[in-house]
């Protein structure tokens, strides 16, 4: 503000000041007032402090001021003259407020001043504005804050140097001050297992390693992949008794508690109580968490609702536009399981049939950049002589990924199609039919006979690709199943035990006939055992 508009406002201000003092009727004894009227009564007591002090100099008038009535009856007099008075100011000086606000407006959007910069003119400026009510100060606090995060860099909020970046400001740090005793014993057990989160740690300790001590002792291994007959036996008996122990009405209300808020709170009490994680892995060599999984999905009614139907197969791309991948909240709505869904929505897609050349090229293209990542250079020639290994060409693949950068095929597809795509240029031997066929269906019964196993999951495919000629482990597994499929029947009534016992018994002796009557083929090649190739080999024409 300039030193003219100060004395600009001053003179003003004098002069509303003296139109005020003529325009109000003086009363005997006139209080002293604001162009407000807002501390007029408090000056008026001070004013009259003042005069008693000099009462002694005062006569009496009309008999009245030498009594306290009548002192009592002059101060109503007064008060009612106070008041007609600041309520008069009042009205008078309601236009200059709302002018003195304009010209305060318009100064605080022309010259944005910071308090404390100009001492004299905020003094003069609060002289002026003595008929307006102060500026909150929270308000002021507020607008500096903002006025502080807005002058932040932004290279601030972006910096290499973030402590997120930096895995030893993670929260979930404490998992590494566990002891050195510890850990190795968990890896003892779990050799794979990965110390991530705070509370798989936790509840590896509590649930995992007691379990696994007195296994040890017992001279029992822990097992992997898949549950035999036996431990799904023990499982839905461990179940059963928790259920008669606890009280808990059904399976699905076990597993399923938030489908019932009404009882979800009793539910999860109750499984507190009884120690619900130990009941479950009784009697069963394996981590808790693996157990809890298949538990959870045989007892899950929603897992055996059939197939999808066309209108479901609707709401369900519906849902997925409107909610992504939330599973758990698509399978609510949808009444499945969170598993079916997940399943059934990586089987859709918009094409069937036949695949173009350009979707084909494309999915050699998006394996060509997965495998570059894992091949090692193998001599000179650039990335055509990258070798990689057998196990690294079908193992993990990110395969959601890339069916969406195909858009047009599922993954499941996506995975069929590079698997057979790579038997044609894994193989070796040439090409497996007549007499080579029949030997090798022999030689798979035998190995998977020697192997002593009591379930499918235990079989290790990768050692068996040799016995048709270096083929990958879902053709060996495919031609199994046709053995099963072909020679035993009622297959799927039958335990793995059974069918490996029924073709070892019936269906070899039949082989080995067929094959003595069986001419020598002229394309015979002897197969190479290879454990690694070239990706010029995998992808020629990349």
């Amino acid at each position: 503000m300039t030193e003219a508009e100060l004395v600009f406002h001053k003179k003003k201000k004098k002069k509303n000041k003296k139109q005020l003092l003529e325009a109000v009727p003086e009363p005997d004894n006139p209080p002293e007032t604001t162009t407000t009227g807002v501390d007029s009564h408090k000056k008026h007591k001070h004013k009259k402090k003042k005069t008693k002090s000099e009462k002694d100099d005062c006569g009496p008038v009309e008999g009245q001021c030498d009594t306290r009535e009548g002192q009592n009856k002059k101060k109503m007099k007064h008060d009612a003259e106070n008041v007609s008075v600041t309520q008069e100011a009042a009205d008078a000086a309601a236009p200059q407020e709302r002018e003195v606000k304009k010209k305060k407006k318009k100064m605080r959007i022309e010259e944005p001043d910071r308090p404390g910069e100009n001492p004299e003119a905020e003094a003069a400026l609060t002289a002026v504005q003595t008929n307006l009510e102060p500026v909150p100060q929270k308000r002021v606090k507020r607008k500096a804050k903002v006025r502080k995060t807005h002058t932040q860099p932004a290279a601030d909020t972006h910096s290499p140097t973030d402590a997120r970046l930096h895995p030893d400001d993670v929260p979930k740090a404490p998992v590494l001050d566990i002891d050195d005793a510890i850990r190795q014993e968990i890896l003892e057990f779990m050799p794979h297992f990965t110390f991530r989160h705070v509370d798989t740690v936790k509840n590896v300790i509590r649930y995992d390693l007691p379990r696994f001590r007195v296994y040890k002792k017992q001279g029992i291994p822990l097992r992997t992949g898949w549950l035999t007959a036996a431990e799904n036996k023990q499982l839905k008996q461990n179940v059963k008794d928790f259920l008669a122990v606890s009280g808990i009405g059904s399976e699905f209300k076990l597993f399923r508690p938030q489908r019932f808020p009404d009882e979800m709170v009793t539910i999860r009490r109750l499984k507190r109580k009884f120690n619900f994680v130990r009941s479950l892995c009784a009697g069963i060599p394996r981590s808790w968490i693996s157990i809890m999984k298949r538990a959870r999905n045989f007892c899950n009614r929603e897992n055996y609702l059939g197939r999808f139907t066309e209108d479901e197969n609707k709401v369900l791309k519906e849902l997925y536009a409107l909610h992504g991948s939330n599973w758990t909240t698509i399978a609510d709505k949808m009444g499945r399981s969170c598993s079916a869904v997940q399943s059934r929505f990586g089987l859709m897609s918009e094409v069937y049939g036949p695949w173009s050349e350009a979707e084909f090229k494309v999915l050699l293209t998006c394996l060509h950049q997965q495998l570059l990542k894992r091949a090692e250079p193998g001599g000179e020639g650039g990335d055509g002589s990258a070798v990689i290994q057998k196990m690294d060409l079908y193992k993990k693949l990110p395969w959601r990924r890339v069916a969406k950068q195909i858009k047009t095929r599922s993954w499941m597809q996506c995975r069929d199609k590079w698997m057979k795509y790579l038997m044609g240029k894994m193989k070796t031997g040439g090409k497996i039919h007549g007499r080579k066929n029949i030997e090798g269906q022999i030689q798979l019964i035998k190995a998977i006979n020697e192997m002593a196993v009591e379930e499918s999951g235990d079989i290790v495919w990768d050692d068996l690709t040799h016995l048709f000629g270096n083929t990958p482990p879902d053709y060996l597994q495919k031609r199994f199943y046709q053995l099963k499929v072909t020679y035993i029947p009622d297959w799927n009534r039958k335990s793995f035990c059974d069918i490996i016992d029924f073709l070892y018994e019936k269906t070899l002796p039949k082989l080995e006939e067929d094959l003595k009557g069986c001419k020598d083929d002229d394309d015979d090649e002897p197969a190479e055992l290879r454990q690694s190739y070239k990706l010029s080999e995998i992808f020629p024409n990349l």
